[in-house]
């Protein structure tokens, strides 16, 4: 009976939009999540994840240390598991050490973590789990400049390698909005998905981006004679191999088809994350030091047994294969792929049990 639970604010991690919500629960059990109030964010709405993702507060939950002996990962005390780990960084280079961010990390977790590396001499460390080829130096090229309420003044959309009705469902409702009331033209680059209203389908080639930019491209007049034009670049066209050019191409296009409008207080260029860490972690400089790794040359690293250690917070949505004979310590709150990897499990507090910070 509602009666019989505790109310608590909060903020939604199962994507990046920061949705706000109320996390019932009765004892120690989250039984429903509904949405708060916010008409910058989700207004009176949160997407069917963020509703329904509790159920799996409670399984599969890591609920004490692990380590691993003789190949099998055995219960342990936590003086036996900090033991274990301090044995195994007596007298490392701190570049042979790395730490990776997962996608439900709060800003405590990751900024205790990036002092604990510093402490270490270790320059290697990243957020980007998924490979994302994000800067941390501008902040304007990481977030979603326009705001997510600025949608409901926007004129024309273009996505790129993005699916927000996947990704960020309420995001995706106020296109869809902004569409039926004012008829707001959208063009996507990338596969073709069912958006839930029309869209131009401009193709799957990135080339197109260049098109749009250089005005070769029939949209790109929908965008130069909107007064509030807005693109929203998604991750799959940043995790690319060549998502550096990728970012660098969407910033040129903002800059030629007049997405920045300091006259109106409008910058229409967007990155849409699909982590609710991220801009928090690169706010931060969750990010590979001087000379350090990303993520990607830590793997490498591993592989060619140059990185000895690596700490993964929460980090499981990684090739666990390609970190070799590494010793992995894994901090998280459920088994998955990163805890069947560690050699040492720290369990960790969900984001319904601890406070923490998280920046959409």
């Amino acid at each position: 009976r509602p009666w019989e639970l505790s109310k608590t604010e909060s903020i939604d991690v199962m994507d990046a939009v920061g949705s706000n919500i109320r996390v019932d629960a009765r004892g120690e059990e989250v039984l429903r999540v509904l949405p708060r109030l916010n008409d910058a964010i989700n207004e009176e709405w949160i997407s069917d994840k963020t509703r329904f993702a509790c159920d799996g507060l409670r399984r599969q939950r890591l609920d004490r240390p692990y380590v691993r002996r003789n190949g099998r990962l055995v219960p342990a005390t936590w003086a036996e598991a900090f033991t274990a780990i301090a044995e195994r960084l007596q007298g490392l280079d701190g570049r042979r050490i790395g730490a990776i961010a997962g996608d439900l990390a709060c800003a405590e977790s990751m900024f205790a973590l990036k002092s604990l590396l510093q402490t270490l001499g270790s320059p290697n460390l990243d957020c980007r789990q998924d490979g994302a080829k994000l800067p941390s130096q501008l902040r304007a090229g990481y977030t979603f400049n326009s705001t997510i309420a600025g949608i409901d003044q926007a004129t024309a959309c273009l996505l790129i390698g993005t699916n927000p009705r996947v990704e960020a469902a309420v995001i995706n409702a106020r296109l869809g909005r902004r569409f039926r009331h004012q008829s707001l033209p959208v063009g996507l680059i990338g596969p073709y998905v069912d958006l839930t209203y029309p869209y131009e389908h401009l193709g799957d080639g990135l080339h197109l981006i260049g098109a749009i930019a250089s005005g070769q491209h029939p949209f790109s007049e929908r965008l130069r004679q909107a007064e509030r034009p807005m693109l929203i670049v998604g991750m799959a066209a940043l995790a690319r191999p060549d998502g550096d050019a990728v970012l660098a191409a969407t910033r040129w296009l903002a800059e030629s088809c007049g997405l920045i409008r300091p006259d109106l207080g409008w910058n229409g260029f967007n990155v849409l994350h699909t982590a609710a860490a991220r801009v928090a972690g690169l706010d931060l400089g969750f990010t590979p030091g001087p000379g350090g790794h990303d993520l990607a040359g830590m793997q490498s690293a591993a592989e060619a047994g140059n990185l000895d250690v690596v700490y993964l917070l929460g980090a499981d949505e990684l090739d666990m294969r390609r970190l070799g004979s590494a010793f992995v310590i894994y901090q998280g709150h459920h088994g998955d792929a990163g805890a069947n990897r560690a050699d040492v499990i720290l369990p960790g507090a969900a984001y319904t049990e601890k406070d923490g910070t998280y920046v959409n």
